[in-house]
């Protein structure tokens, strides 16, 4: 029986080749909206570290300034994980 009703056998009717196809199309979009979200989720709440309200830290400054301290090899580097954006501290850190 190919009508789509149970056959002789007792059984529902295969699934037939459009759903198979189906299957990873959603898989994938199910994947990509959760990566999507997790991607947003991750920005809005995201926030850099403020700069210090220390001596410091309360004068004028230029990103050159910060890399006198902040800079490989000086008294207080940045971490391995940071960003490479030289010259642009203050496009995320913002002046407590």
């Amino acid at each position: 029986m190919r009508d789509g009703s149970i056959g002789a056998e007792g059984g529902p009717p295969a699934a037939g080749p459009a759903a198979r196809r189906r299957t990873p199309l959603l898989i994938f979009f199910v994947a990509g909206s959760l990566l999507t979200a997790l991607l947003v989720i991750y920005t809005i709440l995201h926030r850099p570290p403020a700069l210090p309200s220390d001596a410091d830290h309360l004068r004028p400054q230029q990103p050159a300034d910060c890399l006198e301290c902040h800079g490989p090899g000086r008294r207080s580097p940045r971490k391995p994980s940071h960003p490479p954006a030289e010259g642009q501290c203050f496009n995320c850190h913002e002046p407590a």
